[in-house]
């Protein structure tokens, strides 16, 4: 390594952070003086799905694919005649909650790891819901979380009580458990032979095993999970060397920050203050919004997380966290399983009016839309023609995505999805354009918990997004639309990474918050609503019924009346048995008949 900095390129010191998320791992190279992106490698993750509702990953390929993104990217500097050595840190990001089990005598898996939006816990969801009395809160009040088939604990209770050898394991003191940032740190500083089994605030605060105020894990909820705290990685801060790289092309280089994806991405795009939020649309969404060192308990079904802890002897930031389960997969299933033309049927382009309610008085909000997608702009309020036909083509299609249950605020895990107000009519345009509007219904969901929760708080008047689909710009101006805030996108595509830069840049004492602030942060793009309050509410009223009956799904038993309609009766049946009705009406005449005597003889 060059000390000092003294011989370093013209790009000065560099950064790489390597990010494993749900569908790509990636390794991104930064010049720390201006956060550029010098190289990038990315190489696609196949999730795999060997039953409906399973998610899982082969742990050893996922570290094969992040140790090739990690050396090519390497290679590109060389290629770019840019010196490795200028690289003085690694960081880490990673998809949270997703569980990897594995043998630390060995280094192999004990199973597959077990991703976040995987459904197979169920069962155990179930049985540990019965016994605390269907009282999904149970455990909120010391890990800032709900039972939920998303968090590690239950997909552990999973693995123990399912898969072949995991118990004996275990009870051989030979299981190590954590989530994907422990496994890839554990390879990347040496694994069998000398790996460092750790994890951070961030990645440990949703397993549901460690106690949010203390930051440790807690005896009490490895008792209830009866799970042996002896397999649980070291909890360290976010902004710290934990190891150093132990063989290839950056050996000996420190890793010097871990993150999960969502809370690096609520830092990479500088939501620092109390108060301020963020929201990541992927293949799931999340927002954040950071309370400080506040710990507010939700009453209305958000989670109670940890932001970020930028060093050892820092005082810790929470955050109150929205989870929805469905965002880009959603919109991605419709294209696969349905097979809508993802060319002819991009949502927000193609076929704007179809996310627009029928009738005249909606013609500035169809202008406010075309401002996004098409140039040159029209005047504020001046209607304008819109691609795929004018009045008529919304269809009023409702679509609820809740593939796996429903998250925030509900936690339902027995929710099914559904697709509500098709006709023969309706086209692709339209459903897509539905699932579109599911995403930024569910994001008001969210608000609305937030602003009961925080009701002494300023309301939330500006919100940060990133992800992927925040590159859609009809996207986020109709998130804007639908909930009545001023959306920021910062510009790049990839906030979490940014957030990863700037912990190992913390730690190592190359970067400072102020310096990142003034240098780091990348332009952004604002987005105002078009909507009227009213018009909102009554998109997102029909919204509403829509979700109560997705929510109510497993209500309906096999023996309810309703299911007996049609069991090979004649249906006329139902109305020759209606004879009390018949009587009803008969005793009513007899009662007036009676009346009228007894007034005309006197008696009334």
């Amino acid at each position: 390594m060059n000390g000092n900095g003294a011989h370093r390129s013209k790009f000065g010191s560099l950064i790489g952070v390597l990010y494993v998320g749900h569908t790509s791992c990636k390794c991104l190279i930064y010049a720390t003086r201006n956060a550029e992106v010098l190289t990038c490698h990315e190489s696609s993750l196949e999730p795999l799905s060997p039953q409906a509702g399973w998610v899982e990953f082969e742990p050893l390929a996922l570290w094969a694919t992040a140790r090739v993104c990690l050396e090519t990217a390497v290679q590109n500097l060389i290629i770019l005649d840019i010196n490795p050595h200028d690289i003085v840190a690694v960081g880490v990001c990673n998809q949270r909650e997703t569980t990897v089990l594995w043998d630390r005598t060995t280094g192999k898996p004990l199973c597959n790891a077990i991703g976040w939006c995987d459904t197979r816990t169920s069962s155990v969801v179930g049985s540990i819901l019965q016994r605390v009395r269907g009282k999904k809160h149970y455990l909120k009040s010391v890990c800032g979380l709900t039972v939920s088939n998303c968090f590690s604990a239950v997909k552990l209770r999973w693995m123990m009580e399912h898969v072949d050898g995991v118990q004996r394991a275990m009870d051989e003191g030979r299981a190590a458990f954590g989530t994907l940032d422990s496994w890839i740190i554990w390879m990347l500083t040496g694994g069998v032979e000398a790996g460092i089994h750790v994890t951070d605030v961030t990645n440990a605060s949703r397993t549901m095993l460690m106690n949010l105020e203390r930051r440790v894990w807690d005896e009490r909820l490895c008792r209830f999970f009866l799970i042996p705290s002896n397999i649980l990685p070291e909890i360290r801060s976010c902004s710290e060397v934990y190891g150093y790289i132990n063989e290839g092309p950056l050996s000996g280089t420190p890793i010097a920050s871990c993150l999960g994806d969502q809370q690096a991405a609520l830092l990479g795009q500088m939501c620092l203050g109390a108060g301020q939020a963020n929201c990541t649309i992927d293949e799931g969404m999340f927002v954040l919004f950071n309370t400080a060192r506040e710990i507010i308990d939700s009453d209305h079904g958000l989670l109670s997380t940890v932001a970020f802890q930028l060093g050892p002897r820092a005082d810790p930031h929470y955050a109150l966290e929205g989870a929805i389960a469905h965002a880009g997969s959603s919109i991605g299933w419709l294209k696969r399983t349905l097979a809508l033309d993802p060319v002819a049927s991009d949502a927000m382009n193609s076929s704007a009016s179809a996310l627009f309610p029928d009738g005249p008085a909606n013609t500035q909000l169809m202008a406010s839309f075309c401002s996004a997608v098409s140039s040159p702009v029209p005047p504020y309020g001046e209607t304008k023609t819109l691609a795929g036909g004018g009045v008529g083509q919304r269809g009023g299609v409702i679509f609820v995505p809740a593939f796996s249950g429903y998250y925030t605020p509900y936690w339902r895990y027995k929710a099914r999805g559904m697709m509500f107000g098709i006709t023969l009519q309706t086209t692709p345009q339209q459903i897509l354009a539905a699932a579109h509007e599911a995403i930024c219904h569910q994001v008001r969901e969210v608000l609305e918990s937030l602003a009961k929760d925080c009701p002494t708080w300023p309301r939330l008047a500006k919100l940060t997004v990133g992800g992927d689909l925040s590159e859609q710009r009809a996207l986020v101006q109709l998130l804007s639309d639908l909930n009545g805030v001023l959306v920021e996108r910062p510009q790049t595509s990839t906030p979490a990474c940014l957030g990863a830069m700037l912990a190992a840049g913390l730690a190592t004492e190359i970067l400072s918050i102020d310096q990142f602030r003034q240098n780091c942060v990348p332009p952004i793009d604002l987005f105002s609503t078009a909507f009227n309050s009213s018009q909102r509410d009554m998109k997102f009223r029909r919204w509403k019924m829509a979700v109560d009956r997705c929510l109510n799904f497993d209500s309906v038993s096999d023996s309810d009346p309703v299911k007996l309609i049609g069991d090979g009766r004649d249906p006329d049946s139902y109305v020759r048995c209606s004879i009390p009705g018949s009587v009803f009406i008969v005793s009513s005449f007899v009662l007036i008949v009676a009346a009228q005597l007894m007034k005309q003889h006197g008696f009334a």
